[in-house]
């Protein structure tokens, strides 16, 4: 299993980044820092971990991937179009897995969020925020499994977690294992980076590219009717994010997600 603690009702949350926790930015989208950051995280019953797990295996079938490379996680960034489009297609036929992600738009963060390890933590805080709120729906606990991060000290994170959030009666485990160890990370990657597509301007024109993470949307976590601000919440402001046309896509989601929820 991808996790350990197997019980029924128990998931397990596994979580990632994409973009980078910097602040120097270029003019006209240049090589400099991200303007976005994004943490996400995928949920799966532990019942079904192998089975969400088996999809990169299908995916690497598919993408053709060569013996010696076999063993190599899959990595979103590195995929041209075509291959993104092949994964998040597979993905989103597996439909028992939920979705929840935060994204911070960094130029307009205020100090001491300018901070890399006072970011990371924060977007934790938030993104474990709303895991919670899921765990407690289903009366369910998890085990937290982080991609590794040299610089992240996940004794620390855990301790600040629990100071910061009440999620210790939702918590099972927090571990840290990189992507080649776990291949539902490698899944929460593509989730990620997905996510991330849809936000951050490409360094040639400043467009973006939303579809990847509109292909994922039936599995974005909703609570009471509403996505936004479960399972997307966007920093510091939803509403400002919303509001630029440039993410008008967003309201394009929100309405096909109400119109899945009426036909439900």
């Amino acid at each position: 299993m991808e996790a350990d603690n197997i019980a029924t009702n128990n998931y397990n949350v596994y979580i990632d980044e994409a973009g980078d926790e910097g602040f120097k930015f270029e003019c006209n989208f240049g090589r400099g820092s991200s303007r976005f950051f994004v943490l996400s995280a995928i949920i799966v019953k532990q019942e079904l971990d192998q089975k969400l797990a088996s999809i990169v295996n299908e995916l690497k079938k598919i993408l053709k991937y060569q013996q010696k490379d076999i063993l190599s996680p899959l990595h979103f960034y590195k995929m041209s179009h075509e291959k993104r489009k092949v994964c998040v297609n597979q993905l989103a036929q597996f439909k028992d897995f939920t979705i929840i992600s935060v994204v911070f738009q960094k130029e307009t963060l205020k100090e001491p969020l300018k901070v890399k390890s006072i970011l990371y933590n924060y977007a934790c805080k938030i993104l474990l925020e709303k895991v919670t709120i899921f765990l407690k729906s289903k009366k369910a606990k998890a085990n937290f499994i982080f991609e590794h991060r040299r610089n992240t000290h996940y004794d620390e994170l855990e301790t600040y977690m629990h100071k910061v959030i009440d999620c210790a009666q939702y918590v099972l485990n927090i571990k840290p294992l990189t992507k080649s160890q776990s291949k539902c990370l490698q899944l929460a990657d593509i989730v990620a980076s997905s996510i991330y597509q849809a936000f951050e301007p490409n360094q040639y024109d400043g467009d973006i590219e939303p579809s990847y993470y509109m292909k994922l949307s039936n599995n974005i976590f909703v609570y009471n009717g509403k996505c936004l601000g479960y399972g997307l919440k966007l920093f510091p402001s939803d509403t400002d994010i919303v509001e630029q046309d440039k993410y008008s896509w967003i309201n394009d989601l929100l309405g096909n997600l109400s119109k899945e929820l009426k036909n439900r």
